[in-house]
């Protein structure tokens, strides 16, 4: 519920802190004192559209405040906890609006900025206005299909789940399908071209680590005599040079005079030890020089072929991946894909049996849910029917009209016709009136009236009063062309309403003033040749002189103010009474 309401520079409110209470809240005030602006802030705080003409003149900026009461809201809870927006143990939300005169306008949630889609998103599930508001979650045909639902009860839910579950596998047998029913030219245009290509990879039998290698015998072969000179040269270096002026034969001359020294000096014998086991090292490296040299060859044949497979391999890089083993692994998918699409017909046959099946199992339950659905539906007009009267419409006409659109491409055939189905069945639900005599049924989004508009949600609200998850409601106008036992059973239903639900309400009635829990008066002001708006909670008395000036006009007299004493102790036995049933 709406706890708090904190409006600055918005209109004509320089200032205004409001705290509303459980149950009906009242606001009453003279024609014009601004009690439809109050209205606005509420709606703006839901998501409503902001102009920068509602500021106040001379201010920058409006800001509207709201603190709301979630309670157990679960469904609100997981909605904020989407957007990341925290909610304390203290189970509040504020909400926050400040409209710019640049035309900007910023939104909070709990100090977190969020967009206003964002707004009316979660506001829709804090609160209705009805009147002459946007905000009237009712002309959904969406909402009126779900308070259908919910005023059916369980075993309507239990069936609506079922259609759902089975509609999303039907759904995803046909994704299946369709994927598998592609045109069959183009069918064998990829089985030719994946041949193709496999064809292509799995002639060239290549070999992980294969390009590798071939670079390196390539670079050997083609630098062959280079490489032949350069080992001979060495070999020779260190082993086989003729005139005794090779490493080794240097060596062995120093490891003799060492040893020699040695005899002398045994401290030395280390060296000795390592200069030996390096000439020994030398020696052998000589050995796999001259090995390696006799071994080289000089092949132009042999390069040319390695050449050619390079380049082979080059070519297929170009085509399938940056190196052999993404070649290779492209293959695999290749012969995957290959696979399946052999397989095609055989998964479509069974694809095929199963969609059959499972849109029997469908429309058995979309029929049974639409049974469900006419029969909470004639349940809801005649409780409508009946209350209509209490309200001076008893001459209007509610139906609910369960229609279906046509849809002979993706629906399913029901009563020998194709419809769109859903995952909420094929039924469209939309709550139809005619409000007079003579004139055909409207849907109700088209109700020009207000005050008619407004007594028919208020029908609507007090028969689905415990289907309905929205916890508080705001209703303008409600007493536009009522008064006497009209006003009276209108006040009755709002008390009633306000049993389970929070109701602010806007009204010229005392009948409905009267029954409220908590009274607020609006009045206007002007001070400094600048108009203020002010709204206070009446106490007792206070109370006591306001249904005195709506009952008597101007002229407040002792008549009045007994009238409006004696409204007040009635309303506070009926209270009473209501709240013990």
């Amino acid at each position: 519920m709406l706890r708090e309401l904190m409006i600055e520079n918005f209109a004509l409110i320089e200032r205004l802190n409001l705290e509303f209470g459980p149950g009906f809240n009242i606001l009453t005030g003279e024609t014009g004192a601004g009690k439809s602006i109050i209205i606005d802030t509420v709606s703006l705080l839901l998501g409503g559209r902001s102009s920068w003409e509602q500021i106040r003149a001379g201010a920058d900026s409006a800001r509207i405040e709201g603190v709301f009461d979630l309670g157990g809201r679960p469904e609100v809870d997981n909605l904020l906890a989407d957007w990341g927006i925290p909610v304390g143990d203290d189970r509040l939300l504020v909400v926050s609006r400040e409209i710019k005169k640049s035309g900007r306008s910023r939104c909070r949630m709990n100090g977190q900025t969020v967009t206003v889609l964002t707004l009316n998103e979660v506001g829709r599930l804090l609160m209705d206005i009805h009147g002459q508001h946007e905000h009237q979650s009712l002309f959904s045909a969406v909402s009126q299909r779900e308070i259908l639902d919910r005023f059916g009860g369980e075993q309507i839910k239990e069936e609506a789940d079922r259609v759902a579950a089975l509609y999303t596998k039907w759904q995803g047998i046909k994704k299946e399908l369709a994927s598998l029913e592609t045109d069959e030219a183009e069918e064998q245009r990829r089985v030719e071209l994946i041949s193709f290509q496999l064809q292509e990879i799995e002639a060239a039998q290549l070999q992980p680590g294969e390009e590798e290698e071939l670079s390196r015998e390539r670079d050997i072969l083609a630098g062959a005599e280079r490489l032949y000179a350069y080992i001979a040269e060495a070999y020779q270096r260190f082993y086989g040079m003729d005139d005794g002026g090779s490493i080794l034969d240097h060596l062995g001359a120093g490891v003799e005079a060492l040893t020699k020294a040695a005899e002398v000096d045994p401290a030395l014998k280390p060296w000795v030890e390592t200069t030996s086991q390096v000439a020994c090292e030398i020696e052998e490296v000589a050995r796999e020089l001259r090995t390696y040299r006799d071994q080289i060859t000089f092949d132009p044949e042999r390069l040319n072929q390695v050449e050619e497979r390079l380049d082979a391999i080059a070519k297929l890089k170009r085509k399938y991946g940056q190196g052999i083993l993404e070649i290779l692994d492209y293959a695999a998918k290749l012969r995957k894909e290959l696979g399946s699409l052999g397989d095609r017909t055989e998964r479509q046959q069974e694809l095929v049996q199963q969609l059959a099946a499972v849109e029997a199992e469908l429309i058995t339950a979309v029929q049974a849910l639409s049974v469900l659905r006419r029969e909470a539906a004639d349940r809801l007009e005649a409780a409508v029917m009946e209350q209509l009267h209490e309200v001076n419409m008893g001459k209007t006409v509610f139906k609910v009209a369960l229609n279906r659109i046509p849809d002979a491409q993706k629906g399913i055939k029901l009563d020998g016709a194709e419809v769109a189905v859903g995952k909420d069945g094929v039924d469209q639900v939309e709550f139809m009136v005619a409000p007079n005599p003579g004139e055909g049924l409207r849907p109700l989004a088209k109700i020009a009236s207000g005050g008619e508009l407004s007594r028919l949600m208020l029908v609507l609200k007090v028969i689905l009063a415990e289907a309905d998850q929205i916890p508080a409601m705001v209703f303008d106008e409600i007493d536009t062309g009522i008064g006497g036992r009209t006003a009276q059973a209108v006040a009755e239903k709002l008390l009633l309403l306000g049993e389970t639900h929070q109701v602010i309400c806007v009204t010229h009635l005392p009948q409905i003033a009267s029954l409220a829990h908590h009274h607020y008066y609006i009045e206007k002001k002007t001070h400094e040749e600048r108009t203020k708006i002010k709204v206070r909670a009446l106490d007792q008395e206070e109370r006591v002189e306001e249904l005195a000036r709506m009952l008597g006009g101007a002229e407040v007299t002792t008549t009045t103010r007994e009238h409006a004493r004696e409204m007040l102790q009635l309303a506070a036995a009926l209270r009473s009474e209501m709240s013990r049933t």
